[in-house]
């Protein structure tokens, strides 16, 4: 690199950026991070896309390389410029839940020192939703982020083709080492991650993981034990309910949440994770299994025994965690970004720690999802598909891997990136959950929410009205098994199995 890390960091505020107003929403990053390297290796499947579907219409634009009408043109190749950046605008989309997203500042400077003819047009955005109509009139972005708000069905616009192809930028040479690609620079699970019925076409680049989060201030204080098991848990929610506080806490306006933080761990503690697995493939009768019923029942009794906090049907993430800080409640069901989202709010003496769900098989107790996340993807129609590339081979520097750590807490799956670095105790904590997790067996994560969004927003609100609202074991497999079989029986989607 041409210029050191502390000059470029006061030219930080003078990089031209798009923003809209952010919101509070469904955060699409990953919070805090840690030094190990060792747990990166993990593998993972697609994260999770969310649940608003894209309008998939309109054809595919420009091939790879930019060369065949994009309006950039194309340079020649060369390890420094393995995809022929020639200049022109590069537009790019990333959800914004709020915190500015400013770890791609110093991406964007990297990729603009050396390509100093390109312009680059970041729009930070609360809802990516705005991108729908673009790929309906031909006119997609050159790159977007998908996560949170108006996240866009990726399986859709994948089978349609609307989504380029990955490959070169896993061939190119890395950003700091051009004797190895860009794939050997990272570490294992981000191909899996990436790909969609067979093609790779997403970059997850982030370490994600789901906790049942607690303060072991607290639970020091009250001289309570941390539970490992299901039983143990209830026991102690019991003495929690008995001290006047609430045990459970978690957001009803992002039912991902409950979702993918209680229910799916518990299934896989019960069952196995084969029985997501035969739900994911639509075999008949999944939702009926007996791990799916026992699940329900546990989670059925923490309404029943009134275990959650009152008014979380109506609570936003932020919401919900700030009650969770402010002791209203002791357990709170949240991902990896979890620090670094409320950072600002975390009381003295709050000592965020992560855990796996308690399950019912002591053996599985330690068993937690956790993939890598926040994928980027390149539009097929994309009108700068070179730089787009070129943005993405940045942000997969080690350079910027160390920025995003340091400004979120939060480990890249750049091998080696974080080595050296020294980052958050709450963040250690969930760190070595995840290496735990991985000791027992690897995470599958749960396909059918990227597969068939419409059936996930349904069984996820079946979900919700099982936790909070007067829906019955019985009626919320009826539910779920009937979205399935919805799903199974409409030849106009397209089918995919693992």
């Amino acid at each position: 690199m041409s210029t050191p890390r502390s000059s470029r960091s006061s030219r930080l505020s003078a990089l031209s950026t798009h923003r809209t107003t952010p919101a509070p929403a469904a955060p699409g990053s990953a919070g805090p991070g840690t030094t190990r390297r060792a747990l990166l290796g993990l593998a993972g499947a697609l994260g999770a896309a969310g649940l608003s579907a894209c309008a998939t219409s309109g054809a595919p634009g420009a091939g790879a390389g930019g060369s065949d009408g994009g309006s950039a043109g194309a340079a020649e190749t060369s390890p420094e410029n393995p995809f022929g950046v020639a200049g022109g605008e590069l537009k790019a989309f990333v959800f914004d839940g709020g915190g500015g997203v400013p770890y791609l500042d110093l991406t964007e400077q990297l990729l603009e020192e050396k390509h100093p003819e390109l312009e680059a047009d970041i729009v930070r955005t609360e809802d990516l939703s705005t991108l729908q109509p673009q790929f309906v009139n031909g006119t997609p972005p050159d790159l977007f982020q998908n996560s949170g708000a108006g996240a866009l069905d990726i399986t859709s616009l994948t089978a349609n083709g609307q989504l380029a192809s990955l490959e070169d930028l896993m061939a190119a040479p890395s950003w700091d080492d051009s004797e190895i690609t860009v794939e050997e620079s990272l570490n294992p699970g981000v191909r899996e991650a990436g790909t969609v019925d067979g093609t790779l076409v997403g970059l997850n680049t982030v370490q994600y993981a789901w906790a049942l989060w607690h303060d072991a201030a607290l639970l020091e204080e009250k001289g309570w034990e941390a539970p490992a098991t299901w039983d143990e848990l209830m026991s102690l929610c019991a003495e929690i309910k008995a001290d006047g506080i609430f045990p459970f806490a978690f957001t009803g306006q992002h039912a991902n949440y409950p979702d993918e933080g209680i229910l799916q761990p518990l299934v896989a503690k019960i069952g196995g994770q084969e029985v997501w697995r035969s739900i994911d493939n639509l075999e008949d009768g999944a939702w009926q299994q007996d791990a799916v019923r026992e699940a329900a029942e546990a989670l059925l009794q923490l309404r029943t025994d009134e275990l959650i906090l009152p008014g979380v049907a109506q609570m936003t993430h932020v919401q919900s965690q700030t009650a969770w800080l402010n002791h209203e409640a002791v357990f709170i069901p949240v991902g990896a970004w979890l620090e670094n989202e409320m950072k600002s709010a975390i009381p003295e003496g709050f000592r965020m720690t992560a855990a796996a769900l308690p399950s019912p098989d002591p053996a599985l107790a330690d068993l937690t999802p956790n993939n890598p996340g926040a994928g980027w993807f390149v539009p097929e129609g994309a009108a700068n598909k070179p730089a787009a590339l070129e943005l993405l081979r940045a942000l997969l520097s080690k350079e910027s891997s160390q920025n995003y750590a340091e400004l979120s807490n939060s480990v890249t799956m750049v091998a080696g990136a974080h080595d050296d670095q020294q980052l958050s105790d709450p963040f250690t904590t969930l760190t070595e959950m995840i290496e735990r997790s991985n000791a027992v067996e690897p995470w599958q994560v749960v396909k059918y929410p990227t597969w068939y969004p419409a059936m996930a927003e349904e069984t996820r609100a079946a979900l919700i009205a099982l936790l909070l609202d007067d829906l019955d074991v019985d009626g919320f497999l009826t539910r779920c098994q009937k979205a399935a079989d919805q799903v199974a029986g409409d030849d106009a989607i397209a089918k995919q199995t693992r």
